[in-house]
């Protein structure tokens, strides 16, 4: 994923994110997907009480693997569908 995606989503998203966090291992056609599922994450947790925090963030096998700590069911079933949205991104080659 660019540096400005990369940028753009840890400054939007910084409760799920931190300040730094890298989604090199993403390619640059899923920026949409994660900006949405980010947040849908974060007004959940919102609403939810949660404290979610992304651990890892990647391609595997062409779909995409986001874990997070301090899911719930809902917070589950929102990664679920978009790492099952993913399969039908094409990689942009990045």
């Amino acid at each position: 994923m660019t540096p400005s995606h990369e940028a753009l989503l840890c400054r939007t998203f910084p409760d799920l994110y931190g300040c730094e966090y890298s989604f090199s291992a993403c390619p640059d056609s899923w920026f949409e997907l994660l900006y949405n599922l980010s947040q849908a994450l974060t007004d959940h947790a919102r609403r939810a009480g949660l404290q979610l925090v992304a651990t890892d963030v990647k391609e595997k096998h062409g779909s995409l693997r986001f874990y997070a700590e301090g899911t719930d069911a809902e917070a589950d079933r929102l990664i679920a569908e978009a790492e099952s949205a993913s399969e039908g991104i094409p990689d942009d080659g990045k």
